[in-house]
């Protein structure tokens, strides 16, 4: 495969912090060639652009797209501009690698994946998580029977005040959600892989904004909000704005009987946890972040601490999992492999987050089968 022609629309916190590093890092073994970035911001376009040394840089993405004509295109911009330009660098001729979650609604989706085929291009959902060497380790334990047939799990990640304040999530108009977007979509879509694709039935959730639209002057950590590596010109922040969830929680049913409790949470009067999940089956039950195997070995109930050993090249980098997802696009783009995340697993997520929303507003539970796609 010849050297891939790369831009990036979207040059805020996510961009920088996880797509930059790894794209440096293929630049350098002459893998990749990183030709244009865009973002509505011109400070922030031109900022990353001279960080990188980047040789062009824009305000109009369409712009970007008709004058250097990418292989490649990373969709890094807040949610409610997924679609557009997801299927406008389809459109240009460039494999995309959209970040999470890609669509917020099952028919949006299902118009991104149609599109993709329609060019014949390669859509490449950022549902990074999955390369976690505790996510990998969990699904090859699953798959093998440990557990037996699992039938309820419990998700978590609890910030207890980690609002990103550097971009728009903070935006329904922008970004559609809070943390049920921004978290719960990782662990939603890991859970789902690793108890084996099961299909999301119906969800039950509820909504809250109680703390961080109050404008409480309090320390906070801007690592403990998800950018680890800083910010880089960051929109200037006012709590105001702020009309999206700050907490998430609800029920979710699976095919097969399985239930799901969940808990997302920016900003809640509880202890961080940020990463959370349970998985019980009838032979045995798993604490995924915690690498630990509850069994029963004859009359005595056992709990077995796996030692998961993480040899992994990215081991403890900020954003490790965006490193492994790039290795892994080009090893498909390449013919080497089949990407982890299919186009029907991503659809679940899409109906889980669908649902999800629907349910908060309605007041009740939203089956799987009502939405339109």
């Amino acid at each position: 495969m010849s050297k891939l022609r790369v831009a990036v629309i979207g040059t805020g916190m996510i961009a920088n912090s996880a797509h930059f590093p790894i794209l440096n890092i293929l630049r350098e073994e002459g893998l990749v060639e990183v030709i244009g970035v865009a973002d509505i911001r011109p400070e922030a376009a031109a900022e990353t652009a001279k960080r990188h040394a980047v040789p062009n840089w824009y305000t109009d993405p369409q712009k970007m797209l008709d004058e250097l004509h990418p292989d490649f295109v990373a969709v890094c911009t807040p949610n409610m501009y997924h679609k557009e330009w997801t299927i406008k660098a389809l459109r240009a001729g460039a494999h995309v690698a959209c970040e999470k979650p890609l669509a917020l609604t099952v028919a949006d989706a299902a118009e991104m994946w149609q599109t993709a085929r329609d060019c014949g291009k390669m859509l490449f959902p950022c549902q990074c998580m999955r390369w976690r060497n505790y996510m990998q380790q969990s699904k090859i334990l699953v798959d093998s029977g440990e557990l037996g047939d699992v039938y309820f799990s419990d998700i978590a990640f609890v910030r207890r005040i980690g609002v990103p304040t550097w971009g728009m999530f903070h935006m329904k108009e922008h970004n559609y959600g809070g943390p049920f977007c921004d978290l719960g979509v990782h662990l939603i879509d890991s859970l789902l892989w690793i108890v084996g694709d099961k299909k999301v039935e119906a969800v039950s959730g509820s909504t809250y904004t109680k703390i961080a639209n109050q404008g409480e002057d309090i320390l906070l950590s801007i690592a403990e909000s998800g950018a680890y590596s800083g910010t880089f010109t960051p929109r200037p922040y006012d709590y105001r704005e702020f009309n999206v969830e700050d907490f998430s929680t609800g029920f979710m049913r699976l095919e097969g009987g399985m239930s799901v409790n969940f808990k997302f949470s920016w900003a809640i009067n509880l202890p961080t946890t940020n990463l959370d999940m349970v998985i019980c089956g009838d032979k045995g039950g798993l604490s995924v972040n915690g690498e630990t195997l509850y069994k029963n070995i004859g009359r005595y109930q056992t709990e077995c601490r796996m030692k998961w050993f993480d040899n992994g090249q990215y081991k403890g980098v900020p954003f490790e999992q965006h490193r492994y997802m790039y290795r892994h696009i080009l090893d498909v783009l390449a013919g080497r492999d089949e990407y982890l995340i299919r186009e029907a697993q991503n659809m679940e997520v899409t109906k889980a987050i669908e649902c999800f929303y629907r349910s908060a507003e309605l007041g009740r539970e939203v089956r799987a089968s009502e939405l339109k796609g």
